[in-house]
């Protein structure tokens, strides 16, 4: 359909108000999305028990390797000479009219032992005291050619890995233990909390529900599958993780980390009094966290007290000045005061301890579409995006940066992979109802607008939009029907 002049005008009128007014809205519901570093870990994740020794008769083993080594002062390892000799019917008898000593042949000393399964354990967990992961993880590796059938050793080498940072590695060990006993509460958390630091937060979260299937009361379990429905980014999973850190906090009610993930997640949905709540109860309990104050300064920067926000921002980054997260959050404080400076420079800090995290690049590139610099925000928003691809937060910011740019395919592209990984969370297709509009398809964009509508009909912008491409779609018909005339 082509439109006239004054309605591709009055078209891209609606659409840049749109977009701007829902850029502005997206970069504050989103810029506080965790994520997940070193020592100290935001929203922590609670380590697995601790397991006994799998050395089971090391004692048994040990007595018989010292009764079977050779013993240097044994009368087997000598020469026998003289009368020693003439009692060995083997030698032959010595040479009339001389005093000759005959040389028996020396005894061949038993072998040692080799080492045994429980040899190779007792040397992994000796190791494993010691920090040396990778030399446990070979001493493990030895014990499963003895008994290649022992989940224990198995369970025991994925945890190895795990704790190494070797994730893939760890998880194909997980895999195997489940496709031998599929009712593993430990590989599957274990295979869970591996996902989760691979930032497979989907398949982390159903491996932690199937581990939860064996046990219900496991606080830190509950935990870790809080933490993970959080990251996935979606809006129905973030009520999930509200009920899952209630249940950990219900189970280990002194456990100020739940607290905190608690206060984070009530803060993201804008429930701030309940947030303020949850992150001063973690502080009571832990008054030198980082990750509380880290929490606790964005919840006061949302209730506009940043007098206190900064100073718990500031205490964050002398309690921990090497974390990623803490400068995450304190970019997030800087942008809310609009000290958009100081927020660039405070989530490049973060960007340069861990590499790894998608959340500074999607943080920066708000700060950068906020101050007009659309470029630069795709390239931010893509780095976040190869870094989480699942991540519905990051394409939806990823087709808004495309669209200021007017590259609408690019933009209706991301605002669908969007919708499809958060199918409750109506932005991605209103922001899609913008784009189509900027290509004059107005009946796609009604279609995108009413989705918008029915996710959450109590949005008046949404309402408007849709209102708005309805007229148009409708004058587009007149129009049509005038030319037939």
């Amino acid at each position: 359909m082509q439109l006239k002049p004054s309605r591709v005008t009055f078209c891209g009128a609606i659409a840049l108000l749109l977009c701007f007014s829902y850029l502005s809205y997206i970069a504050a519901q989103d810029i506080g999305h965790l994520g997940v570093n070193t020592d100290p870990i935001p929203l922590v994740q609670a380590k697995r028990p601790q397991r006994k020794s799998l050395v089971r008769n090391l004692n048994r083993n040990q007595t018989q390797l010292a009764n079977s080594r050779p013993n240097p002062a044994s009368k087997d390892l000598r020469a026998e000479v003289g009368e020693a000799a003439d009692k060995n019917p083997n030698n032959k008898a010595p040479v009339k009219g001389k005093d000759v000593a005959v040389k028996s042949e020396p005894k061949v000393a038993p072998k040692p032992a080799a080492p045994s399964f429980d040899d190779f354990v007792a040397n992994a967990e000796e190791q494993v005291g010691k920090g040396q992961l990778q030399a446990a993880a070979v001493s493990f590796r030895e014990a499963l050619k003895i008994e290649p059938n022992s989940l224990d050793a198995q369970l025991a080498l994925a945890d190895v890995l795990h704790d190494a940072k070797d994730y893939l590695t760890a998880d194909a060990e997980y895999q195997k233990i489940l496709a031998k006993d599929p009712q593993s509460i430990e590989a599957h958390r274990g295979r869970g909390d591996t996902l989760y630091e691979l930032n497979r937060y989907l398949e982390a979260v159903s491996e932690y529900e199937a581990a939860l299937k064996q046990s219900t009361t496991d606080a830190g379990l509950y935990n870790n599958l809080a933490n993970a429905y959080f990251r996935t980014g979606t809006r129905e999973n973030r009520e999930r993780a509200i009920e899952h850190y209630r249940k950990a906090i219900s189970l280990q009610p002194r456990w100020p980390d739940a607290y905190a993930g608690l206060a984070n997640v009530l803060r993201s949905q804008k429930r701030l009094a309940e947030a303020k709540q949850a992150v001063e109860t973690s502080l009571q309990l832990a008054p030198q966290s980082p990750l509380g104050h880290s929490v606790a300064s964005r919840v006061y920067a949302d209730l506009n007290d940043f007098s206190r926000a900064n100073a718990e921002g500031q205490k964050a980054v002398q309690l921990a000045p090497q974390d990623a997260f803490v400068y995450v959050n304190l970019g997030g404080i800087f942008y809310a005061q609009k000290r958009f400076d100081e927020a660039v420079q405070a989530y490049l800090k973060a960007q340069a301890l861990d590499r790894t995290w998608a959340f500074p690049h999607n943080s920066l590139g708000n700060v950068y579409l906020t101050t007009n610099r659309p470029k630069e925000a795709i390239n931010e928003f893509r780095t976040a995006a190869q870094l989480e691809p699942k991540s519905p937060i990051i394409h939806n910011n990823l087709g808004n940066a495309h669209l200021i740019l007017q590259q609408y395919d690019a933009a209706i592209e991301n605002y669908r992979i969007a919708a499809t990984l958060d199918p409750k969370n109506p932005n991605p297709h209103s922001n899609m109802g913008v784009a189509l509009i900027q290509q004059g398809r107005i009946q796609e964009a009604v279609a995108a607008f009413k989705r918008a509508t029915e996710i959450d009909p109590n949005n008046n912008q949404f309402r408007q939009a849709l209102a708005d491409a309805q007229k148009m779609a409708g004058g587009g018909k007149d129009e049509k029907k005038k030319k037939k005339k």
